[in-house]
């Protein structure tokens, strides 16, 4: 049987559903409805992920900026990223969760770091639980792989 995933549209009152055949052309299909609907008052799109098991429901495209056509730089100066960057910082230690040095003690940069790397999880580029504090040293040598 072949997955389909059944988005569910919503403007006021008025719902109506979309079905697509993987998660990702989902998600696309919302930023882009979003995107056209932006303009109406009390817009939203849902739907079950089968990858995370849980809900998923959206009410701006800017919640999936990550799948738009546009540079990597685009996403880190999104608003969405900046709130959820301060609040990993906010309420995570100030220590590289690797190498475990800190600003005051080493005089070291941190940065905020996607455990999973966005170019293979889009999915997961604004979950806080995807998220942790390296050191610039330490998330430069790991590159693109997943620690």
């Amino acid at each position: 049987m072949e997955l389909q995933i059944e988005v569910t549209l919503r403007t006021g009152a008025r719902y109506r559903t979309r079905k697509y055949k993987s998660e990702i052309s989902a998600k696309r299909g919302i930023c882009k409805w979003l995107q056209q609907n932006q303009h109406q008052v009390d817009i939203s799109a849902s739907y079950f992920s089968p990858t995370l098991k849980q809900h998923q429901s959206f009410e701006d495209a800017e919640q999936l900026q990550m799948l738009l056509p546009k540079t990597s730089t685009d996403f880190y100066q999104s608003l969405a990223w900046r709130k959820l960057r301060m609040r990993v910082l906010q309420t995570q230690e100030h220590r590289c969760t690797i190498c475990n040095r800190t600003p005051a003690e080493h005089n070291i940069a941190l940065e905020v770091d996607h455990k999973k790397p966005r170019s293979k999880y889009p999915e997961l580029a604004l979950d806080i639980n995807n998220l942790r504090i390296l050191c610039l040293d330490c998330n430069r040598g790991k590159a693109d792989h997943e620690y």
